[in-house]
């Protein structure tokens, strides 16, 4: 995973999951998630591994209030 050792991969997805508000759903199937919560997945995975650069193209639409504001105040 993007050059993070193996001994880090866990802490890593917790990290971005807790980032984008997803830890309570972790092993949830990706299907049974809304809209709003898969745009939160494609952010996890942009962020996985701490890139320096990250291009989005309107990350939050789709997500609730006070969501919305969780993950502006992230980026």
């Amino acid at each position: 995973m993007k050059g993070i050792p193996s001994h880090l991969i866990n802490a890593e997805c917790d990290r971005v999951l807790n980032a984008t508000f997803l830890t309570g759903v972790k092993n949830h199937k990706v299907n049974t998630y809304s809209g709003g919560m898969r745009r939160r997945v494609s952010l996890c995975i942009s962020l996985l591994g701490d890139p320096s650069i990250v291009i989005l193209d309107e990350p939050t639409t789709g997500m609730d209030p006070k969501t919305r504001r969780g993950i502006w105040d992230l980026i």
